[in-house]
């Protein structure tokens, strides 16, 4: 196995403020936990008001609602956090640590500094009421409706019979849950004369969540679960619920005064825009965060920027303040004392061959590169992962990675491939997040492996050059590898697709020059698959011996 070269550091200085959008309660967490750490916060809020005015979860039935009121009030009191209303952020640039921010708020246009930005925004709710075939009204209303109207008059359901309706329009959610139950403690303690709820699938599988349950449960709240939606018919006077009991074989049905819809959890409606300005990778469901183990809990694509609660799934308030408190930490990891220590070539642009093609910013996967006023391209070290990807793809070769040079991993090739003699000889090019440290495994476990493979250490499989992989058939190759991490799991995100459409092209070359297809594999890998490497490696030298020996060997 290969290791990184060590190489020159230097000290720069960076922009200690930080942005925090979404004034919701993670939005206050946040700004709060940031401004503890010592960094001067803008916190900005769509709305007129920040806090618990601005939070899309439940305003009733919360055991702490009182700390949430005492954390607004502490945020209006903190002299490091400005917080600005009304206000929306309309452009961003640059790069971890040195941020330009423009913020237009009712009056102007702002522009900021900062080296960080945490998004909190808050989740969107739909009611669903075409699902269930309603419309709404006085007597059907949804989820967020009740809580407005029990968080104005505690007894606005007095004597009134109140049913809910959830589960069955959509995957259940816990948080929906939640909000029932929370509903359903304020609508008993406020004197509603009876408590109905019809679900689908139960989901308690939050803190606290069974323990609510039973509580309202014990209060005189009746849970029916069922396999199918009730018929629901609604009139002047409220609604009637039906459905069949298969216990005691009838059809049963509960007047009510008023009908609660279930509401849809989403993403915020301004997170597409976000996105957009600040080149986030978003979700399958569109929220800000990838679905990718390296970003957890709360980090995205781009160092310095960072998502929380409601902005990269839906989350419980715990868990959302809990996510402020990481972003906080994460936050100081990035800026700490306005100083950082980077590798002085840890990408490294020869401006003599750069033709200013654009396409290392278009695919750098972590928005690390700008344009200074000069057009002069520059790859910013606090942002910078060091995959390799603008490298590799860069026509002109302008681009070289510390400790990963071209001329150093060509050179490895020869000398790898130097020593083997009768034995298939295979070269795997492996990912140092991945197959790398599968590979290691394997080694560690004493698991048998090829005499004549020979790894070749890559920062990510999105560095694997077409010509790197040329050279080692050139260099008496028999077979090559290209291993890379799972779809989904590549720490630079897409630097496995790279690595695969490399493959598919120099696969086309070798056959052209009268190489078989198959002398050339692309494979992925966990970091904990050491048994999956040796059935490969195992699997590709069983290939070559059944193919013969490179003709250019």
């Amino acid at each position: 196995m290969t290791a990184k070269l060590e190489t020159a550091m230097e000290q720069i200085e960076i922009a200690t403020g930080v942005l925090v959008v979404g004034g919701g309660m993670t939005g206050v967490a946040t700004a709060l936990e940031v401004a503890q750490q010592g960094y001067p916060v803008t916190l900005i809020e769509a709305g007129d008001q920040v806090g618990p005015a601005a939070e899309s979860r439940p305003r009733t039935g919360l055991p702490d609602v009182q700390r949430l009121n005492d954390m607004a009030a502490r945020l209006a009191k903190t002299d490091s956090v400005e917080v600005l209303t009304a206000a929306r952020l309309d452009a961003a640039a640059g790069v971890a640590g040195d941020f330009k921010v423009w913020l237009s708020t009712a009056e102007d246009v702002l522009e900021r500094r900062v080296g960080a930005i945490v998004v909190a925004a808050e989740f969107d709710t739909t009611p669903l009421f075409d699902a269930y075939g309603l419309a709404p009204g006085e007597s059907v209303i949804g989820q967020s409706e009740v809580e407005r109207r029990l968080a104005e008059d505690p007894r606005a359901f007095a004597d009134k019979t109140v049913a809910f309706v959830a589960g069955f329009a959509q995957n259940g959610n816990p948080l929906v849950m939640q909000r029932i139950f929370h509903s359903v403690k304020a609508l008993q303690a406020g004197g509603a004369a009876g408590v109905y709820v019809y679900v689908g699938d139960l989901k308690v599988a939050d803190d606290g969540l069974e323990r609510q349950y039973r509580l309202g449960r014990d209060g005189g709240a009746i849970y029916f679960k069922l396999r199918q939606a009730p018929a629901i018919a609604v009139s002047e006077a409220g609604a009637v619920i039906g459905f069949h009991d298969p216990v005691v074989r009838q059809q049963i049905e509960v007047a009510a005064d008023c009908l609660v819809v279930e509401e849809a959890l989403g993403v915020g409606p301004e997170c597409a825009d976000l996105a957009a300005i600040l080149r986030i990778d978003i979700g399958p469901q569109g929220f800000l965060q990838s679905d990718n183990i390296y970003r957890f809990p709360v980090a995205t694509n781009r160092e310095g920027i960072f998502v929380a609660g409601a902005s990269r799934e839906v989350r419980s308030l715990p868990w959302a303040l809990a996510d402020a408190r990481n972003a906080a930490l994460r936050v100081a990891e990035v800026l700490g004392d306005g100083t950082r220590l980077v590798p002085r070539d840890k990408a490294v642009v020869d401006i003599g061959k750069c033709t200013f093609c654009l396409t290392c910013y278009r695919c750098c996967p972590h928005g690390a590169i700008y344009w200074q006023a000069e057009n002069k391209p520059v790859i910013s070290p606090v942002a910078c992962q060091g995959c390799g990807i603008c490298a590799s793809e860069c026509p002109m070769d302008a681009i070289q990675i510390g400790g990963f040079s071209d001329e150093q991993i060509r050179s490895q090739i020869g000398a790898k491939l130097a020593d083997v003699n009768g034995d298939p000889a295979i070269v795997a090019f492996c990912c140092q997040n991945s197959a790398l440290v599968a590979g290691e495994m394997a080694a560690a476990f004493r698991m048998n492996l090829p005499a004549g493979l020979r790894t070749i250490q890559v920062p990510c499989a999105g560095k694997i050059d077409l010509q790197y992989i040329l050279d080692a058939f050139v260099s008496g190759a028999d077979g090559v590898l290209v291993m890379a991490c799972h779809p989904g799991n590549c720490k630079s995100e897409r630097g496995n697709t790279y690595a695969g459409w490399r493959v598919e092209d120099a696969q086309r070359l070798i056959a052209g020059a009268g190489l078989e297809p198959e002398r050339l594999r692309f494979a992925t890998l966990a970091a904990n698959m050491g048994t999956d490497f040796q059935a490969i490696v195992i699997d590709m030298e069983q290939k070559i011996r059944d193919l013969g020996k490179s003709r250019l060997r």
